[in-house]
């Protein structure tokens, strides 16, 4: 069942479509949770207003998801993937999105559920968040 992602105030805008996450998933080698693919198919690029969540090391919100497409831009995901982009990241963390301070939001692919950590660029420390990506919005609050 598909997010309810106007709740948390999503303005909706995405031209992502099956054909374009195949082209992402098989040039990444991933295969990405179906509630991030329901997100960036509902508005890619999405800038939450109601995103604020612990981990452990603090509380922060996300300021933007990355877009979602074959473009290898800064503020892209396949930006984000590009090799030697992000130093101290490990293989297998792929940034999806990012705090107003520069932290970054990840999937962590190692992980059975994909899971979701925060990586801080500065420190090279990686903190945990959720099990998966669905626990991770359920733990959005204003």
């Amino acid at each position: 069942m598909p997010m309810d992602w106007n709740a948390w105030e999503i303005e909706p805008g995405s031209a992502v479509d099956e054909q374009l996450i195949a082209q992402v998933q098989q040039r990444l080698g991933v295969e990405f949770p179906a509630l991030y693919l329901d997100l960036v198919q509902y508005a890619n690029a999405a800038t939450p207003g109601i995103a604020t969540f612990a981990y452990d090391g603090g509380a922060t919100c996300i300021s933007e998801f990355f877009e979602f497409g074959l473009n290898d831009e800064p503020w892209s995901l396949l930006g984000y993937a590009s090799p030697g982009r992000v130093p101290g990241l490990a293989a297998g963390c792929l940034p999806i999105a990012r705090d107003a301070g520069g932290l970054l939001i990840c999937l962590d692919f190692n992980s059975p559920g994909v899971a979701v950590e925060i990586f801080d660029p500065e420190r090279a420390s990686r903190y945990p968040v959720a099990a998966d990506f669905k626990t991770f919005v359920e733990r959005w609050q204003p």
